[in-house]
C-alpha cells in the first residue's frame, strides 16, 4: 500500500517522551526562516493540553496528493514540489489567496498566512523540513525533550483520553 504522506515531522508516542510545551520548536523554526519570533511566523503549531498537560505537535504533513498544492493558483511558482517530495511556499510569488489553507485536509490546517510588514499583502507559510539545512529540520535538533522526528508513516492517533497508563 503506497502512503499517503511523504516524509514529515511526527510526535513521537507519549509513552515515549512527552512534549513539554517550551514552544523551543516554534521558536527555532521561526528564527531560522524569518529572523523573527511571532506567531504569524509559526510552521510548528503545538496544541496545548491545558487540562491533561499533554501537549500535540502539528506541522504539514506532505501528502503524496497535497490539496494545497494542487489548488494554489501559482502552482510551481508559489507552492512547489521539490525532487524529494517535500512541498514548500516560495512566498516571493505567493499572492496570499489562502487556498492552500481551505485544501489542507487536516484540521486546524498546518498552513499559516502572514502579513508583510506594511501590513498590505498576506504570504502563506508551512513546514518546509528546513529543506537545504544539511543538519535536517531544525525543531527536530532544538527539542529539548526529543519528543519529534521523521516518518513517512501515517500520523498516528493521539491517546488523549484512552487508557494510556500515563496516571
Amino acid at each position: 500500500m503506497e502512503s499517503l504522506f511523504g516524509n514529515h515531522i511526527v510526535q513521537y508516542p507519549h509513552e515515549v517522551s512527552l512534549c513539554a510545551g517550551c514552544s523551543a520548536c516554534e521558536i527555532v523554526c521561526s528564527l531560522l526562516h524569518d529572523r523573527k519570533v511571532s506567531p504569524q511566523c509559526n510552521r510548528v503549531f503545538i496544541k496545548r493540553g491545558t487540562v491533561s498537560m499533554l501537549h500535540e505537535i502539528l506541522t504539514c504533513q506532505h501528502c503524496a496528493e497535497p490539496g494545497c498544492y494542487n489548488n494554489c493558483p501559482k502552482k510551481d511558482l508559489s507552492l512547489c514540489i521539490d525532487e524529494n517530495g517535500i512541498v514548500y511556499i516560495n512566498e516571493e510569488n505567493c499572492i496570499g489567496c489562502g487556498k492552500c489553507i481551505k485544501s489542507c485536509p487536516f484540521d486546524p490546517p498546518r498552513i499559516n498566512m502572514e502579513q508583510n510588514v506594511n501590513r498590505k499583502k498576506w504570504k502563506a507559510k508551512k513546514c518546509d523540513l528546513c529543506r537545504g539545512r544539511p543538519e535536517g529540520p531544525a525543531c527536530i535538533e532544538y527539542c529539548q525533550v526529543r519528543c519529534i522526528g521523521l516518518s513517512c508513516e501515517p500520523v498516528p492517533e493521539p491517546i488523549i483520553g484512552k487508557d494510556s497508563r500515563l496516571f
